[in-house]
Parts: structure tokens; sequence; C-alpha cells
């Protein structure tokens, strides 16, 4: 398909000016690394706005139609990054520094989180990513869903010391499970292949054939479209370099913690004394600047890598929100108090949990994929009240849960 819009040379100018300022004021307070993770973030905003990479649409479309092309998407982002991120968990470091994936425990307080957030990205029309890319290329309605973010994750963390006390299994990285780690990386690769084509033969006998990853139509490497493989790569390698760069695997939903705790101390609620602003390290960072904060300075610069892909692609629009139903205002704020509470309870959210967990070979990444399912199974159906439209079922009607 030939693109027929251009670049906006506005956006594009206000993007350089934002960028290049906030460069300087992450490099003043934290230096070149966090510099460097900066525009690795910006580079992963742009992938997921070219290459459309969604996962609460994907979850949908899935239920509704039975389209799996972005679930299998997923599948593959998972399997390249675990190859990326493995030699660098099987050692524990990387070039002399030490390097950690995302191990949760598994119990309630994951199963009820994913779930909640599987509702709440419905509602919210994004996860948590998605809200970040949706809203930085124009769609206004993210500033709710950010609002209710913030909003959820401090009710998160306050009720979060209950949640914790609850029984709960800790298996541990499936690279520590046998003998050798490389035994690991396979039996993990195949899981993610048996769940790549478990999801496609859903398709085949719904639909009949299964729609190819990769279609023939034109892309552009700056401009956009990508197509879903090359937003996957793309999506791994940025993956990778945020963990070599914070010793860590990529979130985004503990900043929205930390903005609420910040707002909510600045009008005097004594949030330090709650769970995890209890922790010394997290107290520590309500009284910093956020361009200290690794996944708030990544979360910037998603929002404005989507910014500089929807100005290049000259598909830079704005929502207006007073034409938007009140509905839709208190659906997707809603959604996002869900999605915020939701990622404290399992520990992440579609990237920390779901992406950072299945790369660091932990049970909960793909457990929580699950429970996110059955959450929007719930979710799809709450949409239509909120003036959210979704994508027609085959044969009229959503599908038995």
């Amino acid at each position: 398909m030939e693109r027929t819009e251009r670049p906006q040379p506005l956006p594009l100018l206000l993007f350089f000016l934002v960028a290049g300022g906030l460069s300087w004021a992450v490099y003043q307070a934290s230096g070149v690394r966090l510099l460097a993770a900066f525009w690795v973030a910006v580079l992963l905003g742009m992938a997921l706005f070219h290459a459309k990479f969604g996962f609460a649409s994907g979850f949908r479309r899935f239920l509704l139609t039975g389209e799996s092309r972005l679930l299998r998407a997923h599948f593959l982002l998972f399997a390249l990054a675990c190859l990326l991120f493995f030699p660098f968990l099987a050692q524990g470091e990387a070039f002399g520094q030490p390097v950690q994936g995302f191990v949760v425990p598994m119990g309630l307080a994951l199963l009820v989180g994913a779930f909640l957030f599987g509702v709440g990205m419905q509602l919210g029309d994004g996860c948590a990513s998605g809200t970040l890319y949706h809203t930085g290329s124009g769609d206004t309605r993210g500033i709710l869903v950010l609002l209710g973010f913030m909003v959820g994750s401090l009710l998160g963390v306050f009720h979060l010391p209950f949640w914790q006390a609850l029984p709960a299994w800790a298996p541990g990285s499936a690279l520590t499970w046998f003998p050798s780690p490389y035994l690991g990386l396979a039996l993990w690769l195949g899981l993610l292949g048996l769940l790549y084509l478990v999801v496609a033969g859903v398709e085949r006998r719904r639909t009949g054939r299964v729609e190819p990853l990769l279609r023939k139509e034109a892309t552009h490497p700056l401009f956009g479209p990508w197509s879903l493989v090359g937003g996957a790569a793309v999506l791994a390698v940025g993956s990778l370099l945020l963990l070599l760069l914070q010793g860590r695997p990529w979130g985004v939903t503990a900043a929205f913690a930390l903005w609420g705790g910040k707002l909510a101390e600045g009008l005097g609620f004594p949030v330090v004394e709650w769970a995890l602003f209890h922790n010394p390290a997290f107290a520590e960072r309500l009284q910093e600047s956020v361009l200290k904060d690794p996944t708030s300075v990544t979360n910037f610069g998603l929002f404005l890598g989507a910014f500089l892909g929807a100005a290049l692609g000259g598909a830079l629009r704005f929502r207006d929100l007073r034409r938007i139903p009140w509905t839709t205002h208190l659906g997707v704020f809603l959604g996002g108090v869900l999605m915020g509470y939701g990622a404290r309870l399992a520990a992440g959210c579609n990237i920390g949990a779901y992406l950072g967990g299945t790369a660091s070979f932990s049970l909960h990444g793909p457990l929580w994929g699950v429970f996110a399912l059955l959450g929007t199974a719930l979710g799809v159906r709450l949409r239509p009240a909120c003036r959210l439209e979704n994508e027609r079922a085959p044969q009229g009607g959503l599908p038995s849960t």
C-alpha cells in the first residue's frame, strides 16, 4: 500500500526540541546510561506505533474473531527476547555488571492482578505500553487512563501487604530447573512454540485459514508502517539493550505508582508509610527528581517515540475530548484504575510481567497472559456500555466463556 501522508514538520521540530532538552536534563541528573536507555525507549515507542504492536487488541481480536496474528507476534517477540536474554541471565552478569530477570512467585495476587489488568486494558482501550504510545500519537483519552493508572497503583500499594501475605509458589527460573540451562532454554522455547501452534490452530478452526504474520505491503524503515515481525525484532533488541543498561528487564507501571505517590504526598497523604513506599530505595525516589527514576525516563522516551513515529508518518491527530461521550471518559478512567491496581498485585503489566517475566524464563509470565485473557473476556462485554467498539464476532454475538 502506497503512503499518502507526509511527515509533519512542526511536530517533528517540537519532538527534537523536547527530546533534546529532556536528554540534557536526564544526562545532568543521571548520566549517560540512563540517557542511552531514554533513546532506546524512543525506538521502542516508534516500533510500537509503526508496527501497531498491540497487546489489548491482540487479546480482544483473538476472543472475538479468532484472529491470532498479534498473539503469535507476542510469542515471536518472547522467543527472540529469550534467545537474546539467555547468555546474560544464565551468567547473572553482562560486561561485568550484575543482571537479573523478573522472577515472581505465583499466587492469588498474581492471578487476580492479571485478571483485573485484562478487564482494565479493554475498558482503557490499551495496555500499559499501549496507553503511552496511543497518547503520544494523539489519543488524548490516554490522559484519563494515566490518571486512573496512578489512582489504581496507589490503591494497589496500600493493599499490597494483604495480597503478599497470601500463599504463593516460587518455582524460580526455568534456567535453574535442570542440570544445564541450555535444556531449560530449549524446553522454554518449545513451550512458546506450542502456544504459537495452539492459537494458530484456534484461528484455523474459527476462520478456515491462518493470517500470515508477514503481509505483502509497502513498508518504510523510517516513516512506517512496519510488519509485526519487524516490530517484534526491534522490540526484542530494545528490550535486550534496556536489560544491559539497567540490569533488569523493561518495565512500565512502577513509574505510575511513583508519580501517584509524589502527587498524593504533595496533597498530604502519608504514602511513605505504605508497603512499597516504605521500602528505603523507593522512599528515596519519592524525594528525588523523576529524571533519576529509570522507569519514568523510559516511559517519557516511549511516549516521545510514538509521537515521533506518528509525525514521521503524517498520522499525528489529536482527539477532541469534548466530543467523546462521558461514558467513554468514565470507562477509560476506570480501566486505568483496574490496570494500575492489577499491575501492583501481579508485580507488573503486559511489559513487566507478560514480556519481562516470559523473557526471564519465569512461569508467571505465561500465566499472567492466561489470566489477562480471561479478564479480557469480561472486559469486551463491558466495552459497549462505555461506547467502545468491539470487532465483530464471526457469527454475531460474543463467544461463550
